[in-house]
C-alpha cells in the first residue's frame, strides 16, 4: 500500500508540475498574442496614414494638372475664338442628336 501511495503522490506531483508548466506557457502565449495584435494595429495605422498621404499628394497633382489644362484651353480659345465657337456648336449638336435617340 505504501508503494501505491508513493507512486500516487509522485504522479500527482508530476501532473501538478505539468499543469503549472501549461499555465505558464498559456500565459506566455497570451502575452505574445497581445504583442502581435499591438504590432498589427501599429502597422495598419502606419499603412493607413501612408495611404492618406499618398491620396492627398495625388489630389494635389490632379488639381495642378487640371489648372494647367484649364489654362491651356483658355489660351487656345483666346487664340482661336471662332474655332472654339464652332467646336462648341458641333458638340452641342451631337449631344442633342444623341439625346433624341
Amino acid at each position: 500500500m505504501n508503494t501505491k501511495t508513493a507512486t500516487s503522490t509522485a504522479l500527482k506531483s508530476e501532473i501538478n508540475d505539468d499543469v503549472d508548466a501549461l499555465k505558464s506557457d498559456i500565459t506566455a502565449l497570451r502575452n505574445d498574442l497581445r504583442e502581435v495584435v499591438k504590432d498589427m494595429r501599429s502597422l495598419a495605422s502606419v499603412r493607413a496614414q501612408q495611404g492618406v498621404e499618398k491620396g492627398a499628394e495625388l489630389a494635389r497633382k490632379a488639381g495642378t494638372e487640371m489648372e494647367e489644362a484649364k489654362d491651356a484651353v483658355e489660351t487656345r480659345i483666346r487664340e482661336n475664338p471662332l474655332t472654339a465657337i464652332g467646336i462648341a456648336f458641333g458638340a452641342g449638336l451631337v449631344l442633342a442628336m444623341m439625346r433624341r435617340n
